[in-house]
């Protein structure tokens, strides 16, 4: 399945970018959510927009309508 796969491949990013971006001190404390975070803000090239709208997509599609709705209000939309 494809969710297998994705969480495969992130994983490895993952791994790869905490050996890049933390000092060796925080390497084995830096959460994968946090770690993500900075490969979405790296990607997205820090357009704080982008990532509310990769926020926004996330919880819609982990059923959060609720949250996404407060989120979205918090930017205007």
């Amino acid at each position: 399945m494809i969710e297998e796969e994705i969480k495969k491949e992130i994983k490895q990013l993952i791994e790869k970018v905490k050996k890049e971006v933390y000092t060796p001190e925080y390497q084995n404390k830096a959460t994968n959510e946090e770690t993500l975070g900075v490969i979405i803000a790296k990607y997205l090239g820090w357009d704080g927009h982008g990532i509310i709208e990769v926020t926004s997509s996330a919880l819609e599609d982990s059923n959060f309508h609720t949250l996404n709705e407060q989120v979205l209000s918090l930017i205007g939309e």
